[in-house]
Formats: structure tokens, sequence, C-alpha cells
């Protein structure tokens, strides 16, 4: 994958990271719901919310570390630009899309020019309008 930011490569600062049992399969550098799933778009319970995001991957039953502070990697699903607040793809892929002041789980502090890039993410908690 190119990297995040043109000139910084790929850079993050994680600060913590939890345990969790994925519950869905899980794919790494993507939104993960406390419930242990991939984040969805409009989440139907605080549960669904994003809590993080992946390590690594993980199949059902098997544990995932999800970066809950500061900032990680996550796999961008469309061009994001540097400043965009960001939430879950509306496909479930708890992939990055561009968000809104009122509907995001994150801040971008890098660039992605095109679906599938990696950038790195400041996480917030979860918004939504």
């Amino acid at each position: 994958m190119p990297p995040a930011q043109p000139g910084y490569g790929r850079q993050f600062d994680k600060r913590h990271a939890i345990t969790l049992t994925a519950t869905a399969a899980i794919t790494k550098y993507r939104f993960v719901s406390y419930d242990g799933t991939l984040t969805p778009t409009l989440p139907s319970t605080g549960l669904k919310d994003a809590l993080g995001v992946a390590e690594e991957n993980a199949a059902v039953g098997e544990a995932v570390s999800v970066v809950t502070d500061f900032s990680y990697l996550v796999e961008a699903s469309a061009a994001i630009a540097l400043g965009d607040y960001v939430k879950p793809a509306a496909d479930g892929s708890g992939k990055a899309a561009v968000g809104a002041l009122a509907d995001h789980c994150g801040r971008a502090l890098g660039v992605a020019t095109a679906a599938g890039q990696l950038v790195e993410v400041q996480i917030l908690p979860h918004r939504h309008a």
C-alpha cells in the first residue's frame, strides 16, 4: 500500500490498545466496534460504535488488539484530505470514509488519494448526527 502521507511514510502514535475477542472476521487497519465486529457506518447500538482500529487480522473467536488512543493507520475507502473528519464506510467494511463534525470517529492526520491507501487517523469518540 502507498504511504499514509506523502513524504512522511506510514506513521502513527499508538498510546493504548485493548484485546477483544473477534465475533466476526476482523481485517487489520479497520475500525472495530465494542462487540468485536467491524464498525458499520450507522451503528444501531452503542456496542456498534467504533472503539478503535485493529492491529492485525483475526478470525471469529480469536483475540485481536485494537488501538484505542491517539492515532493509528486506517485503510481508506476513498480519497481523504488532511484534517477531514472520518467515519466507517457505508459498505460495512470498517474502512475510513469522509465524515462530518456531527458524524465521525476520527480525524485524518494524513492524506489518502485513493481507496486502499493507509491514512493516519486520530481516534476520537464516535459521534452521530
